[in-house]
């Protein structure tokens, strides 16, 4: 059985605040909400960018990933969240 939205909506809340674990464990936490409703945005935008126009994302991706030292890391964290989310 599929879950519920709602149900979706609360794994995906999880699966972000335990994505962002380190960065939240090293930040005060009265930013704890501004960084979480960041990094939703962001992601947001991504897969928007992504299922609209998936060949610039894949530009976009191949230059910050000129500065990401570690691509291996990217595709680990966002299969983690995914699997988190969709468990």
């Amino acid at each position: 059985m599929k879950a519920s939205v709602d149900a979706q909506w609360a794994q995906y809340g999880r699966a972000l605040i335990d994505s962002m674990s380190e960065v939240l464990a090293e930040t005060p936490e009265d930013t704890h909400a501004n960084l979480l409703e960041t990094a939703d945005y962001w992601l947001s935008l991504g897969l928007v960018l992504g299922l609209h126009d998936p060949d610039q994302a894949r530009q976009l991706l191949h230059v910050i990933e000129a500065h990401e030292a570690d691509r291996g890391e990217l595709e680990r964290d966002a299969s983690g969240l995914i699997g988190r989310v969709f468990d």
